[in-house]
């Protein structure tokens, strides 16, 4: 085992350091001034009321992979008060939502509960209960939604779809 020298080993985390700073400051490649060309169009086309998620959502998307129109939520709770619970309206949080100016923007757009079930119905194990976003719900991207059918306590932290339709822009 070879022994390093004390100046040795700082020379080597300077060159370390340089290192890591000309790969920093390395000159864009064609497909990084690409996606900003891609991502300023977009935000051009559906205004400045639309949350830059949306648009960063839809600029990282990999054009061989599926494309999904929707956002991913987590269903929290049921709107409540210090008791009572209101189970006809379920508070969820969405990805990449952090304040309720964004959180506006799903107002109207529906929401999908999929889950599976243990007997097969019409040749399908999977359902899905229906709702709709209706307003936002506080200050950190939640927003209230109501379904056909209340959502069941079990669903409390599961995953929910939120489509980017019916579309206002």
């Amino acid at each position: 085992m070879a022994w390093i020298s004390a100046t040795q080993d700082t020379n080597f985390h300077k060159n370390f350091k340089k290192r890591k700073k000309v790969e920093a400051t390395k000159t864009k490649t064609k497909k990084d001034s690409d996606d900003e060309h891609l991502r300023e169009r977009l935000r051009l086309r559906l205004g400045t009321h639309t949350p830059s998620s949306v648009v960063d959502t839809v600029v990282k998307m990999p054009s061989n992979h599926g494309h999904r129109l929707y956002v991913k939520g987590r269903h929290l709770s049921y709107q409540r008060g210090k008791r009572v619970t209101n189970p006809n309206t379920s508070l969820i949080k969405l990805e990449g939502v952090e304040d309720s100016k964004a959180a506006t923007f799903y107002s109207g757009k529906k929401v999908a509960f999929v889950y599976r079930a243990k007997r097969e119905v019409r040749g399908s194990k999977i359902r899905v209960i229906w709702g709709k976003v209706t307003r936002p719900h506080g200050n950190s991207g939640v927003v209230r939604a109501q379904f056909r059918h209340n959502l069941p306590p079990k669903s409390f932290g599961a995953s929910v779809r939120v489509m980017l339709y019916p579309s206002s822009i």
